[in-house]
């Protein structure tokens, strides 16, 4: 990957494409599901996005649901994430990881048909089909990792 430089100009939503991309189940078992979220530069230039941008989840009438993302381990008072550079044509990918099953005493569940990264004042949108459980009367925790170059 080149390094980064202060030349390369942030991603507009405009050059990225945003597909989640379940990874053919990959996430799924023991009461845990996830998916990728993958960012592929459909301009001519590189650019760049935040390292860790943030994630809202929506319901099918773009009601945003109360999805929080956990703090990465380790990493307090917060984590020092670098922007990742996306080349023309080449891709970028995060995972997000949730409780998909009813495992706590008071549970509640979301079916979130939408999923949105923000970088800035960037929104990127996608489909997503997905079943998240929590404790009820609290947001639902997920994982997310940082953004990196997705694998081709």
């Amino acid at each position: 990957m080149p390094a980064f430089t202060p030349a390369v100009p942030p991603c507009s939503a405009d050059m990225i494409a945003l597909v989640a991309d379940a990874s053919d189940g990959d996430f799924n078992g023991m009461s845990h599901g996830g998916t990728y979220l993958v960012l592929t530069n459909k301009s001519g230039k590189a650019c760049i996005v935040a390292g860790l941008p943030a994630v809202t989840m929506k319901d099918a009438k773009g009601a945003v649901l109360p999805v929080a993302r956990k703090a990465p381990v380790g990493m307090h008072p917060g984590p020092a994430i670098v922007p990742v550079r996306i080349e023309p044509g080449a891709s970028a990918r995060l995972s997000l990881r949730w409780v998909s099953g009813e495992v706590f005493d008071q549970s509640r569940c979301l079916d979130p048909a939408r999923v949105e990264l923000r970088f800035g004042n960037q929104v990127l949108g996608a489909p997503l089909n997905a079943h998240l459980c929590g404790e009820a009367g609290k947001s639902i925790d997920i994982d997310q990792s940082p953004l990196t170059t997705a694998q081709k």
